[in-house]
């Protein structure tokens, strides 16, 4: 029922926009002659949550503010960070669950204070602080995710279908296969990730440089 009322509301008010769209939803869900001939909806005032605004555009700044410090920093945001320090901030935890998407970053802590050395250190502004600190599990996991970014555009240029199962193969023994084969094999709808041999037959070798590192990668339908 939720989701029925949230459709047709939505298609009359995507109507004067995009009519045709609109008209197909609504005549599908309503059975009525036509969307156009429905009155459009006015907003229940009584229904807005002025707290969950607040948040939001709280979570905004929040974002905003350490992807600045990320680009500041030179830091891809592919690249995970151990943590964001917030303060002056009173956000529930599904919140700080997309600050924490979006920044990546692995944990967002609210604390009362900081110490002038992280603010001095990590941040321009005193009520956010993130920490720029890249340990070599993060660095093993950043290279994972360019990896995916990598291996996803070989999937294209060898016009694979969007789902196709595909065989990954790696040169030599590295720690980012190792690690986090699991990982690139899940985001790039692979069965296998494996040391090659020379025998391989593969439909695509390329060799992918990320950072001062280049990996040689293979692929096969």
């Amino acid at each position: 029922q939720t989701l029925y009322y949230v459709l047709t509301e939505l298609s009359k008010v995507m109507a004067p926009f995009t009519p045709f769209i609109a008209e197909e939803i609504y005549k599908n869900l309503t059975e009525e002659e036509s969307v156009h001939l429905a009155d459009f909806p006015i907003a229940k005032k009584e229904l807005i949550d002025e707290k969950i605004n607040s948040d939001m555009l709280s979570v905004r700044e929040i974002v905003n503010i350490g992807l600045q410090l990320r680009a500041k920093s030179g830091v891809k945001v592919r690249q995970p960070l151990s943590e964001l320090r917030i303060k002056n901030y009173d956000l529930k935890e599904e919140l700080l669950e997309i600050i924490k998407e979006e920044v990546n970053v692995k944990s967002v802590k609210i604390e009362e204070t900081f110490e002038a050395d992280d603010i001095k250190a990590d941040s321009s502004l005193e009520n956010i602080c993130l920490d720029l600190e890249i340990t070599p599990e993060l660095k093993l996991e950043g290279q994972a995710r360019e990896l995916i970014r990598h291996i996803q555009e070989m999937r294209k240029e060898a016009g694979y279908e969007v789902d196709n199962r595909i065989k990954i193969w790696y040169a030599e023994k590295n720690p980012v296969f190792l690690k986090f084969g699991d990982l690139i094999a899940r985001e790039t709808l692979a069965d296998q990730v494996l040391l090659k041999s020379s025998a391989e037959d593969t439909d695509l070798e390329k060799e992918i440089k990320i950072g001062e590192d280049v990996f040689a990668v293979s692929i096969k339908r």
